[in-house]
């Protein structure tokens, strides 16, 4: 990388957005390139637009904002209406091509470089990972230090990593986006994007509403359930994670699922009686 670069990362909150961005500029800053860093996102940081301006260069930085960027990374549809703004047809554009159709780009997007993130971390790591790959591809393209930046990721997502096993997957999942090769011409299909639907499920008991446009997928309502009654379904979430689906059969109503749920996705209540 020569001279200075702007890129802009979109996503929404609690996938990871400004953990990029903080472990590319730590380790740019350390390459001794000059550095500017602004992270813009919502009041609720799960599930609204969660958006990094970055600007790496060799000179001073006078200003730290920008209105084009030369890089544009994207990972969830609806993050590309927020900064399409900075995309203009010498842009290149880099998205999770599992998340996102070419058609949801603007039509200034004419360099574009899809990696299907979310659905290599599904299928071959952990859900999770796919903000590794995403780091891993985007440090390689800035020519960032592989050992460096990795180093930068445990010191900052060593907390999460709480057994080897998933230390060792999301180590493999980040040397695996390093080594990914961009999709060009033809890209993976965006089988990964949430659903926009309320799900309700009820019998003669019970009422149970599931919200996958509020679910993140961490399983606390599968954990919390005393009787089994949870578990995950086919049906993807904000971060094109699992939700949960529910067994009414089994449910009785305690209310843990919504009591424990932080972004309030689920809630199961006992249909009233009938005079």
């Amino acid at each position: 990388m020569t001279g200075t670069t702007k890129i802009v990362l979109a996503g929404e909150g609690g996938q990871g957005i400004q953990t990029i961005a903080k472990v590319i500029t730590e380790v740019a800053a350390k390459q001794n390139f000059q550095v500017s860093y602004i992270p813009v996102f919502g009041v609720e940081q799960r599930g609204t637009p969660s958006v990094a301006l970055i600007i790496l260069s060799h000179d001073k930085i006078f200003y730290p904002r920008f209105e084009k960027a030369d890089y544009v990374v994207a990972l969830q549809k609806r993050a590309v209406a927020s900064v399409k703004s900075y995309i203009t047809e010498k842009t290149k554009v880099v998205f999770d091509s599992s998340t996102i159709s070419i058609k949801d780009l603007p039509t200034s997007a004419i360099h574009r470089f899809g990696i299907p993130a979310t659905q290599i971390a599904t299928e071959q790591f952990t859900a999770k990972a796919f903000n590794l790959i995403v780091t891993g591809k985007l440090s390689q393209v800035l020519g960032l230090d592989e050992d460096h930046i990795w180093q930068k990721i445990e010191k900052l997502l060593g907390k999460k990593f709480k057994t080897a096993e998933i230390k060792e997957k999301s180590h493999q999942a980040y040397l695996f986006g390093r080594k990914f090769v961009f999709e060009l011409k033809r890209f993976s299909r965006p089988l990964f994007q949430p659903s926009t639907d309320k799900i309700i499920i009820k019998n003669d008991e019970k009422l149970a509403q599931i919200y996958p446009e509020r679910c993140k997928g961490c399983g606390l309502c599968i954990v919390k359930c005393p009787v089994g009654a949870l578990k995950f379904s086919d049906t993807l979430g904000v971060f094109a994670t699992p939700v949960p689906e529910i067994d009414l059969e089994k449910c009785i109503a305690c209310g843990n699922c919504f009591r424990f749920c932080p972004d309030g996705a689920i809630a199961v209540e006992k249909n009233k009686k009938k005079k």
